[in-house]
């Protein structure tokens, strides 16, 4: 099984399988990787999230041993993050005032879900 070193901040080196590694390929072009592309990872020995950004070199390391991959951009698919928005109306003052008194019922869950498509 192929193994992946990487580093913790607070552990340093620890040993990762294909399956605790995720990569997060921003695409702009075709076949590059850039600039806002990371992985992480749980740190087997303080379980801290770790995140580091991922050059077309890591991505390719990282790739080749099964990690993996969600892939942003390109019409893929827009990260929610400050610098993309989700799409759709502002939340108004309304919106807030209903939202809280469906949770206050007991199946606000329930009501929320059979909203969804």
């Amino acid at each position: 099984m192929t193994r992946i070193r990487a580093s913790c901040p607070e552990c340093g080196e620890v040993d990762l399988r294909p399956t605790d590694v995720t990569l997060h390929v921003v695409r702009y072009g075709e076949d590059d990787v850039a600039a806002g592309s990371s992985y992480r990872f749980a740190c087997p020995d303080c379980d801290e999230l770790v995140t580091k950004p991922a050059d077309e070199r890591i991505a390719q390391l990282l790739t080749t041993g099964g990690v993996e991959v969600e892939v942003a951009g390109a019409g893929r698919f827009e990260p929610v993050h400050p610098e993309f928005p989700p799409q759709g109306p502002a939340l108004t003052p309304d919106d807030l005032i209903d939202f809280h008194q469906l949770l206050e019922t007991d199946d606000w869950f329930e009501q929320l879900l059979s909203l969804t498509p």
